[in-house]
């Protein structure tokens, strides 16, 4: 078990308070505005613990930067906008996405990333 410190809470609670996952930097960034001059080293080492821990789950999706969220959130999918990077949360589940599978396989978990642009980077392409 870690020890609780200032920077560890505040890497929690931007973690814990975010609607989409967030990199390491950007948990830096905003933790920094709670706690002054705290480095990227204290939250890849909070983030690792606490993935550890399981209170946070790393998700590693192709192209872009290890993000993390609270690992307490439902079962969910993710998209990826592919101008600025950003991953955000999809409610909810295929349907039927077992019947997919050839006869006699067993699915065991799965992730969906469905890829485009965001609302805002939509906005300023148009």
């Amino acid at each position: 078990m870690a020890y609780r410190t200032r920077q560890r809470d505040a890497i929690w609670q931007v973690v814990s308070s975010s609607n989409r996952p967030l990199t390491a930097q950007e948990i830096c960034d905003e933790s920094g505005r709670v706690v002054e001059g705290i480095g990227i080293a204290t939250v890849y080492r909070a983030l690792k613990q606490m993935v550890e821990e399981g209170q946070v789950r790393h998700i590693e999706v192709p192209g872009v930067q290890p993000h993390y969220e609270n690992a307490a959130r439902t079962h969910h999918h993710f998209f990826l906008c592919e101008q600025c990077k950003r991953l955000f949360d999809l409610a909810g589940c295929l349907r039927g996405i077992s019947n997919l599978l050839p006869k006699g396989y067993r699915m065991k978990r799965h992730e969906i990333v469905i890829y485009g642009d965001c609302d805002s980077c939509s906005a300023r392409i148009t």
